[in-house]
């Protein structure tokens, strides 16, 4: 099968993700996402070395993060590189371990190396199209109505995280609520996060930081990102500047999203209905997701 050949503006966005995740991953090593983004990129410009030197950190990101199933594979893929890695074969042995510490089947069977195994670890098992999924706290709810933005659990979530008083966080999700109704046209929509936290730059980023740490997505700096118009605007408006979600990127069948309330689920279920698309999820300051979205739809800027 012959490959596609990037043009060079294609080529040129490449490099672009490139060296966005790079920083990204810099800060955050075990975010095992944005390494699988990384080494495709690199394999897509031919930079096979740079692909096999990721692949090795995502095995340790997976590993690191319990998913051992897929930590396994990626040393398998590495091995057919380097088939004598002792750390990788290290790796491998210690899987096995930890895997038969665990209750977990390992089937000896025609894999080169005898690891196959039955199972994720503790639940950590990869769900093709729910990478960067916030885990749901009432699983076993469907979908919900549209109008639930999860202004009420992101207000929870300050309210536990002690940044903010119940009083404070009650009377912002009123005005956010207020300002959100009714919505039409090209009228941005409003972060309860920006409204609470616009005057107290250290409370933002403690909020920004609590939220990765529960839901495990990655940061983007998005504010030094050149965002593609074509690829921002393949959701509807009512998702982009309704629910202020900024697609920024597109790598293969993965898209990047990058939101600032990742309680909103009945959002990011909308967006998934609306995109044949892996979705991938990344937090931005709301500031900068605002002023993404008005360079995008070259709307005014807010007083």
């Amino acid at each position: 099968m012959l490959e596609h050949t990037l043009s060079e503006e294609e080529h040129s966005q490449i490099v672009q993700t490139i060296e966005m995740f790079e920083v990204i991953v810099q800060t955050q090593p075990d975010d095992y996402q944005s390494l699988e983004i990384l080494k495709e990129a690199y394999q897509k410009v031919g930079r096979a070395d740079d692909a096999l030197r990721t692949s090795r950190r995502l095995a340790e990101a997976y590993f690191n993060v319990g998913s051992y199933t897929l930590a396994m594979q990626e040393c398998e893929v590495i091995l057919q590189k380097e088939p004598n890695a002792p750390e990788i074969l290290a790796m491998l042995g210690d899987i096995e371990t930890r895997l038969q510490a665990a209750g977990q089947a390992i089937v000896s069977g025609g894999a080169k190396h005898g690891l196959t195994a039955a199972g994720g670890v503790n639940g950590l098992t990869h769900v093709p199209g729910q990478e960067g999924a916030l885990v749901d706290l009432q699983q076993g709810r469907h979908a919900r109505q549209l109008q639930d933005r999860g202004d009420e659990h992101l207000a929870k979530f300050l309210v536990m995280q002690q940044l903010f008083s119940e009083d404070e966080v009650a009377k912002a999700v009123e005005t956010v609520g207020h300002l959100n109704k009714d919505l039409s046209g090209q009228a941005l929509g409003s972060s309860l996060l920006d409204k609470i936290c616009r005057q107290d730059t250290d409370k933002l980023d403690a909020a920004l930081s609590g939220l990765i740490d529960r839901t495990k997505y990655a940061y983007v700096p998005l504010e030094y990102y050149d965002v593609d118009r074509q690829i921002a605007r393949m959701l509807p408006d009512n998702l982009t500047l309704g629910r202020l979600f900024v697609p920024f990127d597109l790598i293969s069948r993965t898209i990047m999203i990058a939101c600032c309330n990742p309680f909103d689920a009945a959002g990011r279920d909308a967006v998934q209905q609306s995109l044949d698309y892996t979705v991938t999820w990344y937090l931005a300051r709301p500031g900068a997701i605002v002023k993404a979205l008005q360079d995008i739809y070259r709307l005014e800027s807010r007083a």
